[in-house]
C-alpha cells in the first residue's frame, strides 16, 4: 500500500492533513493505538480526531479478554483530539486515562439525518431481532425465541426478522429463525441502506448487536439491547441514564418484560437521541468546515 500513500501525501501536499476516527469500540485498546499511529506516519496527517469513539470499561472482562489496552500508547499520539465519545461509561475512562471529554453519541445515529429511511406502515407489527456470533451469540437461542414468540402472540405480530448484521451472523440468524414458531424471515446483510431500510420495517427491535440497536433507536423504534459487553451499557446509558434491561444469562420472562416496556420508554429515548444527533451534526459541521479550508485545527 506504500504507493498509494506516497500519491495521497503527493496530491495533498501543502494542505492540512488528519486522520479522522469515526467511532467504534477503539480508544484505549493497544492495537487501535497503533492503527492510529500508523496512518498519522503514513498519510503524513498533523493529528487525528475522534469522534464518538467507545472505550472498554475497566470492569469489562470480557472485551479485555478480547484485546489488550495500553493508555500510553494513546497519550503519545501526536496531537490527538476527541470530539465527543460515545457514552458516559466511556467518558468515565478517557477522562481518568487521557483528558477530559464530552458525550457526543454514536455517530451511526445520524445516519437518518443524511440519508433517508423509508419506514412502510404494516397491518401486522412486526419484530426484528439480532443475534451476534463472536464466535457465537453470547445469548441462548432457545430463551430468546421463546420471549419473542410470547411477545409476538401478546401484540398479533405476524413476523419477525432474524437479522444477520454481518456474514458471520448468518448462521445464529437462521438458527433463531429455526426454533421460532412465529413466522420468521432471515435478512442476510447486503449493505448499510438495505439494512436500515429492513430495520425501519420493524416496530420492535431486539438486538445483540450494538449497531442493530444504534440504528432502531436513530429511527425510533423501540428498542431492547442485549448486552453482552461494557459497550452495549455505554450506549444505552448515553440514550437512557441506565445500563441495558437484559444481560446474559437473562431468563425469558426477563426479555418479555423488557419487550413490554420497550415501547413505552421510545419517546424519551426518542428525545435524547436528537439532543445527540445536535452534538453530532455540530461536530460534523466543523469537520466539513475544515474540509472546506474555512476552519483550521490550529486557529480558532
Amino acid at each position: 500500500a506504500a504507493p498509494r500513500f506516497g500519491l495521497d501525501r503527493l496530491r495533498t501536499l501543502g494542505a492540512e492533513r488528519v486522520v479522522l476516527l469515526g467511532g467504534g469500540t477503539s480508544v484505549g485498546f493497544a492495537s487501535w493505538a497503533e492503527h492510529a499511529r500508523l496512518a498519522i506516519r503514513n498519510f503524513g496527517a498533523d493529528g487525528l480526531i475522534g469522534m464518538g469513539l467507545g472505550a472498554a470499561s475497566a470492569s469489562d472482562t470480557y472485551s479485555l479478554a478480547q484485546q489488550r489496552q495500553r493508555w500510553e500508547a494513546w497519550r503519545t499520539l501526536q496531537r490527538l483530539h476527541i470530539a465527543g465519545v460515545r457514552g458516559p461509561l466511556t467518558q468515565d475512562e478517557v477522562s481518568a486515562h487521557l483528558m477530559p471529554v464530552d458525550i457526543s453519541g454514536d455517530p451511526a445515529l445520524l445516519y437518518p439525518l443524511v440519508r433517508h429511511v423509508p419506514r412502510p406502515t404494516r397491518a401486522a407489527p412486526r419484530i426484528g431481532v439480532s443475534l451476534g456470533s463472536d464466535p457465537h451469540s453470547r445469548f441462548d437461542v432457545a430463551t430468546v425465541a421463546a420471549a419473542v414468540d410470547e411477545h409476538a402472540r401478546d401484540i398479533g405480530a405476524t413476523e419477525v426478522v432474524a437479522f444477520a448484521l454481518s456474514t458471520a451472523d448468518q448462521a445464529a440468524a437462521r438458527h433463531l429463525s429455526d426454533r421460532l414458531t412465529t413466522a420468521s424471515v432471515v435478512h442476510a446483510y447486503t449493505d448499510v441502506a438495505a439494512t436500515m431500510a429492513a430495520i425501519g420495517s420493524c416496530d420492535l427491535v431486539v438486538s445483540e448487536r450494538l449497531h442493530g440497536a444504534v440504528a432502531a433507536v436513530s429511527l425510533g423504534i423501540a428498542t431492547v439491547p442485549l448486552s453482552y459487553a461494557s459497550k452495549c451499557d455505554d450506549f444505552w446509558s448515553s440514550v437512557t441514564g441506565r445500563a441495558a434491561p437484559v444481560t446474559v444469562g437473562h431468563s425469558a420472562d426477563d426479555l418479555v418484560d423488557a419487550m413490554r416496556a420497550a415501547e413505552q420508554e421510545r419517546a424519551g429515548i426518542a428525545e435524547r437521541v436528537r439532543e445527540l444527533q445536535d452534538r453530532l451534526q455540530r461536530i460534523r459541521g466543523e469537520l466539513l468546515a475544515w474540509k472546506s479550508g474555512t476552519r483550521s485545527t490550529t486557529r480558532p
